[in-house]
């Protein structure tokens, strides 16, 4: 490391080992891990959700209150739990000891904006606690997003937090944290702010648009997704505040952890293998076909996809492609949970093709590996990706991403074309209708078939490719600088 070591104050809504329900807890456990090793000093706060292991109370906590505004003052217990070098700080409330982690499985929790306000400025009143004097704070996503501005405009004349820098991370421009302007005054945000540059959406409070306006740097989680939040089709209405921040908007594309993803290594695995020697492959693709039902055929094409089911993720376009496609001499799996209407289509499928399709309604990480590993395609066709992880995974294991060419996607997976098949590492198509995703679906069925030695060629380039939170975290560290 170069610069000066740096306290840093990251906030997240969940992070991996705790708890998770997408992306952004892997990166919740990454990034600070990484920073760590490169001498950084972190502390690292999550909400104490009733879902996370109650051990960590056996300890004695960290107690203190504080107003969230003039008027209402909250009384905070903190766990610390350090994993790998980094000082987790586990924050505890009744805000937090419901069922569920954002919603109760059907909606959105009514008071979200107070319980993630409330744990926004709790982080920060933690850091004076325990006298951890942040040079950065980094807030994740909209239920962080309050931070920047509590930082801006709470403590402005706080000498504690003189020299402290905010940085917004956007792992998901869909999600806003939009609500109610009741919950204005019990936030502790002042009216005046509610005008449509800060935090005013058409009559609602939008967190991640008064986050964006207050933080000094934003990013998000890939380049490509960067230039798509400045695009009025792709800026999920904020296009126009993304391209008001000018230089202090940035992409920096994910890392991997490949400890957990490698082939060679994967406990998940009925067979290890990796570029030398991909026997272990084959076993892996026997296995899954025998544990899913589908026939033990050996050369036959098996595409894989594992995803929310949700229309972000591409499923109301490649269903109906998928229809089509089974058609051929293939194999298709696919695992994942979410809208009832598609997960409906998914199961007509299997009923219809019974020896080509299978669908596994839920999520299994086990069942996540063996699928990357045994895959000789992934299906990604997403409407938006910021960075997406799947991809990369895929290439790790030897199977062939099939993306839309959008945001991260784009920018991790080299698409096949007529003169690159030296580089190439997968296929992609370029918009949402289903005779793009048929046709690419189809091309990589003939690729297959009819060309396996350009198959392989993508195969090995695919092994090759490396996207390491060591990268990252150094693109980090820059931008922290510039903050």
């Amino acid at each position: 490391m170069d610069s000066k070591p740096l306290n840093i104050l990251f906030l997240a809504s969940e992070i991996e080992g705790f708890v998770k329900t997408g992306g952004l807890a892997d990166v919740g456990r990454a990034l600070p891990e990484e920073l760590a090793k490169l001498g950084h000093n972190l502390c690292t706060c999550l909400p104490y959700y009733s879902k996370v292991d109650q051990q960590y109370k056996n300890q004695t906590p960290i107690t203190f209150d504080f107003l969230l505004n003039h008027y209402d003052r909250y009384f905070v217990k903190a766990y610390l739990v350090n994993k790998n070098g980094v000082n987790f700080y586990l924050l505890e409330h009744d805000f937090f000891d419901r069922d569920g982690i954002y919603d109760d499985g059907y909606q959105a929790y009514e008071d979200n904006m107070l319980r993630f306000a409330f744990f926004s400025k709790a982080c920060l009143e933690l850091a004076k606690k325990i006298n951890f004097q942040p040079e950065i704070v980094h807030a994740n996503d909209w239920q962080t997003a309050l931070a920047p501005f509590y930082l801006k405009e709470h403590y402005q004349f706080d000498a504690f937090f003189t020299h402290s820098k905010s940085v917004l991370t956007i792992h998901n421009g869909a999600y806003q944290g939009k609500a109610h302007a009741r919950w204005l005054h019990a936030t502790g945000i002042n009216s005046i702010f509610f005008e449509p540059n800060v935090f005013e959406d058409y009559g609602d409070l939008n967190m991640l648009k008064g986050g964006i306006h207050f933080a000094d740097k934003v990013n998000s989680v890939s380049i490509g997704y960067t230039q798509e939040l400045r695009q009025p089709e792709t800026g999920h209405g904020l296009h126009e505040y993304f391209v008001k921040k000018g230089t202090d908007l940035s992409g920096i594309t994910n890392g991997c952890d490949y400890g957990t993803w490698d082939p060679s290594t994967d406990p998940s695995l009925i067979a290890n293998f990796d570029l030398g020697n991909i026997t272990g492959k084959h076993k892996c693709k026997a296995h899954l076909q025998t544990s899913l039902g589908l026939p033990v055929i050996k050369n036959i094409p098996l595409f894989v996809n594992i995803s929310r089911l949700t229309d972000q993720k591409g499923h109301h376009f490649l269903i109906p492609a998928l229809r089509e496609f089974l058609n051929n001499p293939v194999q298709i799996a696919v695992l994942g949970s979410g809208d009832p209407a598609l997960c409906a289509q998914l199961v007509q499928l299997q009923n219809d093709f019974p020896d080509k399709f299978h669908f596994t309604n839920g999520y299994s990480e086990a069942l996540s590996h063996q699928m990357e590993a045994a895959g000789d395609y992934f299906i990604m066709p997403s409407v938006f990706e910021p960075c997406g992880l799947n991809q990369i995974y895929s290439m790790r294991y030897g199977t062939l991403p099939i993306v839309r060419s959008t945001g991260g996607l784009k920018d991790t997976v080299i698409a096949l074309d007529d003169s690159n098949d030296k580089i190439a590492t997968g296929l992609a198509f370029e918009n949402c209708e289903v005779s793009e995703c048929l046709d690419a679906l189809n091309r990589a069925n003939q690729l297959y078939y009819d060309t396996p030695v350009v198959y392989k060629r993508l195969q090995r380039s695919g092994f090759k490719k490396r996207f390491t939170w060591e990268d990252a975290c150094k693109e980090y560290e820059a931008l922290y600088e510039q903050a």
